[in-house]
């Protein structure tokens, strides 16, 4: 299944344009990563259109969550799109500076894996 997304600037977050000054498009493995990356970043609820969608972070956040139980969260969310094939995981919690970091990898339904950075 080819996978077409809008290109987002990774440090704004926001469209890209090309060349030609159309708004960039980018195709896989790059637009799944990307998607996954921004429903993991989305916060349940906040979606307009979609309020199922987004990591219910409120949920998380209020009690003492292992990074397991987040990192099954972003799993369960990177899963929701239906050209994920296979989505795991991995989160790294920092106490002095209370902060967790880690990786998502992807494998797409046509066997492409991705790398995202938490």
């Amino acid at each position: 299944m080819k996978t077409t997304s809008l290109l987002l600037d990774t440090d704004t977050w926001d469209l890209v344009v090309d060349d030609l000054g159309n708004i960039a498009t980018v195709d896989n493995p790059y637009a799944c990563a990307q998607d996954v990356a921004t429903a993991c970043l989305a916060i349940r609820g906040e979606c307009i259109y979609e309020k199922d969608s987004g990591v219910n972070y409120k949920e998380l956040l209020n009690v003492k969550a292992s990074t397991g139980a987040m990192a099954a969260a972003l799993q369960i969310e990177a899963l929701r799109m239906n050209y994920i094939a296979r989505a795991e995981a991995t989160l790294v919690n920092d106490r002095d500076t209370r902060r967790a970091s880690g990786v998502i990898a992807i494998v797409d339904t046509n066997g492409l894996t991705s790398n995202i950075a938490l």
